[in-house]
Parts: C-alpha cells; structure tokens; sequence
C-alpha cells in the first residue's frame, strides 16, 4: 500500500457553493444531517474521496461556512495538504471569505486554489470586479499567486480542468514520512450497533494497524485499534494524511470528545500551559489585554484559556509577531510546532494564529528575557531543539528525547550521532549530556576537591556519598556519571573516598610538630593509652578526628575501641610477646600474665586479635590462626 495520501480542504463563506462543488468533484453529497438539508447549510465536517489510485489517495472536506461554525471550520482545514477558497461570483469576497483566508494563511497550507463558483450567474466584466476584489484581499497571503479556477458546479463547467489540477498538483508532492508515533486528532465519535465506538480523523502522523494498542490523550485512556475503514472500505492500516475511520476496543463512546487525539505515544505529557509565537490579525477591533479570556484551536479541538503576555500588557499592533503563553482551563495535547488559531472568547473575533514553541511549557517572568528565550527557542533546528533539550535536562536518556520531544527515533539518534561527532554531547552508558555541560561538572568537582583538600589535608578525599549531591541529577545518574570520570582517571577512589588523581593525605606544617610529638608518647605508653585526644589538646576537634584517621589509613595506629588506640609498633610487639609465650591457645589469665593489662585495655584487645583474625575465640580459650 502506498502512504501517498493527501487531503484537500473546502472553505469559504456560507451558501458559496462548497458543498455542490464538492458533489461536482466527488460525486459525494457531504451534507449528512437532517438539519443541514433542511437549512440548505453545512453545520458538520464533509468528507468525500476525490481519488483512489496509481499509488494516491486523495479526499476532500467540506468546511461549514457560517460564522456560527467556525469551530468545525477549524478542525476540518487543521492538516490539509491543500486548501480551496470558494467565492461565489454573484457575491463575491464576504466577511467569511475574510475570516477564512486569515486562519488559512496562520496554517501555512503549502498548496491554495481559488475557485469562483456559479460563474454562469455573472457577466464577464462583473466577473473582473470580483477578480480584482479577490486579489486585493489575498494579497500577502497564502492565497497571493494561487491559481483561480472559474467553475460552475450545476452545469460542470470548469469542473473537470480543477479536478485534473488537484490530482496532478498532489501526485507531485514527496511522498509522506510516515516515521516515527501514530497521532490522529478526532473529529467526530459515534457507536455502531454491532461494532461499538468509532472515531474519525485524519492521520496527521505515523501509521496505525489492526491491533494496535493506544490512548486517548489528553485523559491516557488505553484501547486498542479493533478494525480500520477508509470511506467506508475496509483496511488492516492506515497511514499518515489519511481520512480514516477506527473502531475501539473497550472505549465509551461517551467519554470520547472532538479534540482528543489517539496516539501510540505513551510518554508525551498533555500541557495545561503552551508557548506560542502568534501573529496578531490584522483585523483586530480593540486591543488584547493581559489574560484576556481566550479559545485555543489546534488540531480538532477548541479549549478556553487565557492569553499571557511578557513584554506588554496589551496587544494593539495588528500584524505584529509576539512571544506569548497560553494558560488552559484544562489540558490540551498538542506538540512543539502545532499549528493553532486563537480567539476571543467574547466578544468572539480571531486574535492571530501561528505555531507552538513549548508545550508543555513553564511558568515564565515578566520582561524581555523571557521573551528573547521563547524567539530563540521558536527558530531552532530540529538538531538544535534536541541540544537545547539535553541542555534543560542536564542528563537525559536517548528515549527521553523521542517521547518527550515527539521527534521520529531514527532521526533523533541519527541526530545524536553527529551531535556527538561534533563534539557537542557525550555519552555515558545511555545517558546522554553536551560536553559542556560535563566538563563543567569535572571543573566544579575538581575546585571542590581541590578546596577541601586544602581545608582538610589529613583526609584521603571527599565522602563518595557526599560528593554525589554535588551533580545537579539524581544521585543514581550522578553515581554513574561519577564512576566513569574515575574509571578514565579524572578522579581516584580508596574505600569510599573520592579524590583528584595525584593527591595523598599528608600533615600540615602548622601542626606537624605537636603530631609528632602526641604520637611519639602515644608509642610510650604502649598499651596503656589515654584517650586519643588526651596527646593533641592544643589542636581543635575536626583535626583530631581527621588525624585519628590518617593514622589509622597509614596503619600507624590500631583502634581497640572508639577513644583508645595503640602505636602500631606497641601492637605488633605486643602480639609477638604473647604468641611467644604461649601455646596454640591461652586463656584470659594467660593474656593478663604476659601483658601485664587492667581488663580496662586487655578486653579490647583481645577483641582486636579476634577481629584482625589474627586468634579465634573457642570457649573460655583463644586460639592462633
């Protein structure tokens, strides 16, 4: 199957012929409901194949006219691959035209038609009026050089001319990339007695098939695909840019609304929060205060909100590009470069349209700041979207930028790759960082270890544990992180201790005299020690603690309890003493007799010997090892 599959999108004002000439093109009456043959109007969206065949597919929507409308005008034209401005000839450009051509433009719909319908109701030089009405207000639009079509859908007249042109026009555009999550915003739900809850839509990206498991976003309800139709043709899948109908499995038909989006993307967040940058109309009646209540259309959905500006506090320069966010009353599930009309919600009038910079977004300051770091972040590169991601994560992993970003997992780790033969990131394990940003983590981790061994020379380094809160990640990322810097040698580990490579824990001056001197008489009075403290009164507590444990850590000292530690030599002697005057074991009496110890020092001792496993205790008796 081909995924060569494009929509083409009806507009213009109401009773303008979009329906009849839809009918003319497709042979397809898209005016389904009672009330819309009743009224001679399109209240719903119209959908009719235009084309099926040599590897294309192409359809038509029919958009509602009326003002009262414009919701479902929205959601029709939102993903078309090619628009129709439809103006009757006996009327001409109408206050819908207008409205219509401005939400159009804000889309940026690459291929625009105009076609003038009923031509046979007006003379040829009537007929130049309405030309020249036409292009003075399609002028700096999408619409400026389009191609216009004269048509007149009752006798068929120019008919058949506009159908060869859409069809030829289409077959030209590059084929679809179908790569990457299935999303489809929906438009319309209902239940079928037998089958149970459809939804439509078009696909705007990826494929779905039979069976596949999805949710409903923005709620994260799960169902999955039961059967697939394409104008009421059975399918097994259906790809990107066409009209397709899906049967749920377990999904209340109740619970599904215009503007959810079925999707395959699990980990993409909905946003209550959106950054845009929007163009205001040109045809705004009063200015746009700050929090104005507004109405935000993005793919088929039409949520309220209100507008929040950064460097002003009211919008009152038709024409003009702002940076803004847009605070939901409820969640909306829309992704970085969406395209989006809003409104005012009362008096209801277009404000601007344009495209999503961040979403979701966060809560930004007042001022120009804010507003050059939105107009930045809206010109990236999809390469450069990626860094300045990896940038706000600090450390991240490869199927984080996929999910979070929504960016296809080819193009992102091929992405990854040349980002990473530039130089510009580096990976550890999976995780993924900018080199910057880790050399900027080895420079701070160096200054501190550097500075604490300066503070604190007697220690063998810095408390792995307390070191790791020195990253800005988590600590299981920051134990990774941390462990790979030591094992490519900018950093040394002992025990649990970190340190920079060439550092070895040594005796200040400053206090080198009066250590030598306590551990000089520590060694005299061999086994029968004071306190440790007892032999270093004039220096402070944390030097005391850290010399207790730089001699143990250069085996000068043996602890035989929390305040009592021996001279190494003292120990050693003492050992040798007692093997030598007993036999393969000896009891505490034996001990007593040879050291000549209170039990105050003789216990600890002998415990020492057991846990150095140096004796082993059977009974009332040691033994040698």
């Amino acid at each position: 199957m081909t995924n060569k599959n494009y929509t083409i999108g009806m507009a213009g004002h109401i009773d303008h012929g979009k329906t009849e000439l839809t009918k003319a093109l497709t042979g397809v009456d898209t005016d389904r409901l009672k009330e819309e043959k009743e009224r001679n109007i399109s209240i719903e969206l119209g959908y009719a194949p235009l084309y099926v065949g040599e590897g294309l597919s192409l359809s038509i929507i029919d958009v509602p006219g009326h003002e009262r409308f414009i919701r479902q005008m929205i959601a029709g034209v939102s993903g078309v691959d090619a628009t129709l401005l439809v103006i009757a000839a006996d009327e001409g450009v109408m206050p819908q035209t207008i409205e219509h051509i401005e939400i159009l433009n804000y889309l940026e719909i690459k291929n625009a038609f105009i076609v003038i319908t009923k031509v046979e109701l007006l003379e040829e030089e009537l007929l130049q009026l309405v030309l020249d009405d036409i292009k003075a207000h399609t002028n700096n639009t999408i619409f400026k050089k389009a191609p216009t079509y004269q048509v007149d859908s009752l006798s068929g007249k120019g008919i058949e001319k506009l159908k060869y042109d859409l069809i030829e026009t289409l077959k030209s555009m590059p084929v679809k990339d179908d790569k990457g999550y299935f999303r489809m915003p929906v438009d319309q739900s209902f239940h079928v007695h037998g089958i149970g809850t459809i939804v439509r839509g078009t696909i705007t990206e990826g494929v779905v098939k039979e069976g596949d498991k999805l949710l409903l976003q923005p709620e994260m309800r799960e169902t999955e695909v039961k059967s697939l139709q394409q104008f009421g043709e059975p399918v097994t899948q259906s790809y990107i840019g066409n009209r397709t109908a899906i049967a749920l499995k377990g999904m209340n038909q109740a619970l599904i609304r215009r503007g959810d989006v079925l999707t395959n993307n699990g980990q993409y967040n909905s946003s209550e929060r959106v950054d845009v940058k929007l163009n205001v109309s040109p045809h705004i009646k009063q200015p746009i205060k700050q929090r104005t209540p507004i109405k935000l259309h993005t793919g088929t959905s039409e949520i309220y909100g209100r507008l929040i500006l950064f460097d002003r506090n009211e919008l009152d320069q038709p024409g003009e590009d702002v940076y803004v966010q847009i605070e939901l009353t409820e969640p909306a599930y829309v992704i970085r470069h969406d395209y989006f009309i809003l409104r005012r919600a009362t008096p209801v009038e277009t404000i601007g349209g344009g495209q999503v910079i961040n979403a979701p977004a966060k809560k930004h300051r007042f001022g120009m700041d804010t507003v050059n770091q939105l107009k930045q972040q809206a010109e990236f590169t999809v390469e450069e979207i990626i860094l300045d991601f990896i940038n706000q994560q600090y450390v991240t992993r490869e199927e984080e930028i996929t999910n979070q970003l929504n960016i296809d997992p080819k193009f992102v780790k091929a992405t990854l790759n040349q980002l990473y033969d530039n130089q510009s990131i580096i990976f550890i394990n999976r995780l993924v960082m900018t080199r910057e940003w880790f050399n900027q983590q080895i420079d701070s981790l160096s200054i501190t270890l550097k500075d604490y061994h300066d503070t604190r020379p007697l220690i063998v380094g810095y408390d792995k544990s307390e070191l790791i809160q020195q990253i800005p990640v988590k600590p299981k990322v920051t134990k990774v992180i941390l462990d790979h810097l030591i094992e490519q040698g900018y950093f040394k580990q002992n025990a649990h201790f970190i340190s920079i490579p060439d550092f070895t824990p040594y005796i200040p001056n400053r206090i080198k005299g009066e250590v030598e001197e306590g551990v000089d008489n520590l060694r005299k009075d061999h086994l029968k020690v004071d306190p440790f403290s007892a032999y270093f009164t004039d220096l402070d507590t944390e030097t005391i603690s850290d010399l207790k444990n730089y001699l143990l850590y250069e085996n000068k000292l043996v602890s035989i309890t929390d305040d009592l530690f021996i001279h190494r030599v003292q120990f050693d002697e003492a050992v040798k003493t007692l093997k030598s005057h007993t036999g393969r074991q000896f009891s505490l009496k034996d001990a007593k007799e040879c050291l000549d110890l209170s039990r105050k020092y003789l216990i600890p001792f002998l415990d020492k010997l057991d846990e150095m496993k140096i004796t082993i205790r059977e009974e009332e008796y040691r033994c040698w090892l």
